[in-house]
């Protein structure tokens, strides 16, 4: 995160006390220490190590020993008075409290903050000096518009989309949220997860030619951005799964809107719901179940650290539970298995980091487990 983005709108060393906390791949929170458990759901560690804090911290908090060991401190942040109006006037009440995720260190790398009142979380704000996240945000409040007016009522709202009254380097995007104090993270076998996916494929359904899809047009993006990947093999392989989806593309009897991102970090199951959240990446007519196979492949990297055998092996098991009535499960893994490499090659212009390299060469293996399963079924 480019630090003039905090500096922007909160000073150190004055105001409220939060946990500074920080992991090994430079993410980094500040959690307020009061109603601390409103904000901790900012901090979704992966690793044990994390989750062991995570679980405990309302423990650690208290002790400085305990958090040097850790590698967090005690810090102070005065938020401007230009942005508290600014936030307390969007969602109407005054004196509104923040938590602070940093981001993951990236190109499009940006602050979000977690706006509470009390116990009540009110809703997010993402904060950016980055023109091209800047018009992420624009399309994503364009998205989330998009399918409420499709009926779709488990994502966010927009509330307030463009620059900072008080400061015109800085853009920001504020939408509401659902989550209260007790949520609970969905996995890949949930039903919600598949109730909500299906609901989106449905709601959202376009017959338009193959060549007018998003999908398409990702997939000749993908074409021209073969070359950044160094390994040759790599490279064969996913020509042959493009070779195999155009073959079978009149197999597409029609797209729908994905979410472009959907993971166990930015979705959760709050009154019997699945709600979603984070849209940035958000694509009108993709192929159908692209948002379940992305949740479901993230999940088992991130989460099971499995590799390429686990997950097709995991992956024919959602094939039974979830497409008893379709032969085309196969072929829309594949899309989104080519998708996924399209996403990270667009996205970083080939400068890739050593976990993306090791994800590309799990991801490449299971198309040449799919590509098997696609060509016996033709």
């Amino acid at each position: 995160m480019n630090q003039s983005v905090l500096d922007a709108i909160c000073k150190k060393g004055q105001g409220e006390k939060y946990v500074e906390l920080q992991n090994s791949v430079g993410q980094r929170w500040y959690i307020p220490l009061r109603n601390s458990s409103v904000h901790l759901s900012l901090f979704q560690p992966s690793s044990i190590q994390g989750k062991i804090v995570a679980y405990f911290f309302e423990i650690i908090k208290h002790f400085p020993f305990l958090l040097h060991i850790i590698h967090a401190k005690i810090v102070q942040l005065q938020f401007s008075k230009e942005f508290q109006e600014f936030v307390d006037d969007i969602f109407r009440v005054s004196h509104c409290n923040f938590g602070i995720f940093c981001g993951s260190p990236s190109y499009h790398q940006k602050p979000t903050l977690l706006i509470s009142k009390g116990k009540r979380v009110l809703g997010y704000c993402k904060l950016t000096d980055n023109k091209c996240v800047m018009e992420l945000f624009y399309e994503e409040s364009k998205s989330l518009t998009y399918l409420h007016g499709k009926d779709i009522k488990n994502v966010p709202i927009s509330l307030f989309c463009g620059k900072l009254p008080f400061n015109q380097h800085i853009g920001a995007f504020v939408q509401t949220t659902c989550r209260e104090n007790k949520v609970k993270l969905a996995t890949y076998t949930n039903k919600k997860l598949y109730d909500f996916v299906k609901e989106v494929n449905t709601k959202t359904k376009l017959s338009i030619p193959f060549s007018d899809s998003d999908f398409a047009k990702s997939l000749n993006k993908l074409i021209q951005h073969l070359s950044l990947l160094k390994d040759k093999g790599m490279q064969n392989t996913l020509r042959d799964g493009i070779k195999a989806v155009k073959a079978n593309q009149d197999s597409f009897e029609y797209f729908c809107a994905s979410h472009g991102d959907l993971t166990p970090w930015n979705s959760f199951i709050v009154q019997d719901k699945f709600f979603a959240f984070d849209l940035e990446y958000f694509k009108c007519s993709y192929t159908p179940f692209h948002d379940l196979f992305h949740f479901f492949t993230q999940e088992m990297l991130y989460n099971k650290y499995a590799n390429a055998e686990k997950i097709y092996l995991k992956y024919k098991g959602i094939r039974k539970l979830f497409f008893k009535d379709t032969d085309k499960a196969d072929l829309f893994y594949l899309s989104y298995l080519l998708m996924i490499f399209e996403f990270y090659l667009n996205r970083d212009n080939g400068i890739l980091n050593e976990r993306i390299k090791e994800c590309m060469g799990t991801w490449a293996t299971l198309i040449k487990y799919i590509l098997k399963n696609v060509s016996e079924n033709n």
